[in-house]
């Protein structure tokens, strides 16, 4: 496979990815869409063999980072101050990593705010 295939590859699929995550959020989707395509164009130019893999990593590095660590948290409708948060069998989970969520409008037990 050419480098150019490589390319417009990685493209592809941080554009595909940008649309599962932030399928409900236009906005989001719009400046993520935005920030990729500048990206790209902006080195359009390159010729450096090493640097377009060093690009092509950092675009596959990004494409992971938004497939298993971004989720989608809209607020709930039902209940006052709370979000549901929605994971998918890609998010890193399966992994095990830890997730906390703090906010400040959690309280403790006492009424208290949190402490970081």
């Amino acid at each position: 496979m050419t480098t150019v295939n490589h390319v417009k590859n990685a493209y592809r699929r941080l554009l595909k990815v940008e649309r599962r995550r932030f399928a409900n959020d236009p906005q989001v989707l719009t400046a993520a869409q935005k920030q990729t395509r500048s990206e790209f164009e902006n080195n359009r130019t390159q010729t450096d063999e090493k640097k377009i893999q060093k690009l092509l990593k950092h675009a596959a590095n990004v494409e992971e980072v938004i497939r298993r660590y971004v989720v989608q948290a809209p607020r709930s409708k039902v209940q006052a101050n709370t979000y549901n948060i929605k994971f998918t069998s890609e998010h890193a989970l399966r992994d095990r990593h830890p997730i906390i969520i703090k906010s400040s409008l959690q309280k403790t037990k006492d009424g208290a705010e949190p402490k970081d």
